[in-house]
């Protein structure tokens, strides 16, 4: 008896011990990832915009807009990073009845342009009710996407602060240097 009840337990805790997720991660929610990108462009509500582009040489990105200007390379790639692994933490069918969600007029359009000849849209609206992410839509999906706050923010101030690439001083110009 004692034995059966020994038998009995050892199979319970084999059956109820955690099991390995076998779940996928979510596909990127805007497929534009820094290898195939050839131009982003980021326009606000208020018209402004900002464009980078791929040289022709494939190496470095230029800025177009507002200005034309070498572009700062590492923010740039960081950008697309950011928009590459764009993930959904939740998903609308569509937009709730009476509800526009900030989507009409979008707050921010990301327009990605790649090397085959495919583009995609992503427009973001207004917050959720925490602040904790924003209303998108991709070109494409009639389906609404809530988006991290982070990258909104950081779209944003590629709006307010174009990713110019710094210039180096000149030489024989003294450096700033931290007061003691």
């Amino acid at each position: 008896m004692l034995v059966a009840v020994l038998v009995g337990l050892a199979v319970y805790a084999f059956q109820s011990r955690p099991q390995p997720s076998t779940t996928k991660p979510s596909p990127a929610l805007f497929p534009c990832a820094a290898t195939d990108a050839v131009e982003l462009r980021l326009t606000g509500v208020d018209g402004k915009v900002t464009d980078l582009h791929l040289s022709s040489s494939g190496t470095d990105w230029q800025l177009t807009a507002p200005s034309a200007a070498p572009a700062d390379q590492a923010a740039v790639s960081d950008l697309l990073l950011t928009a590459g692994q764009l993930r959904s933490s939740a998903t609308l069918a569509a937009v709730p009845s009476g509800q526009d969600l900030g989507l009409s007029p979008p707050r921010l359009t990301v327009d990605c342009f790649l090397r085959k000849g495919a583009s995609y849209t992503l427009t973001i609206g207004g917050q959720n009710f925490d602040g904790s992410g924003s209303y998108a839509r991709v070109s494409g999906d009639s389906r609404v996407h809530l988006i991290p706050s982070a990258a909104v923010q950081k779209f944003q101030k590629v709006l307010v602060e174009p990713p110019i690439r710094p210039y180096p001083s000149p030489a024989g110009s003294p450096s700033p240097s931290p007061s003691a």
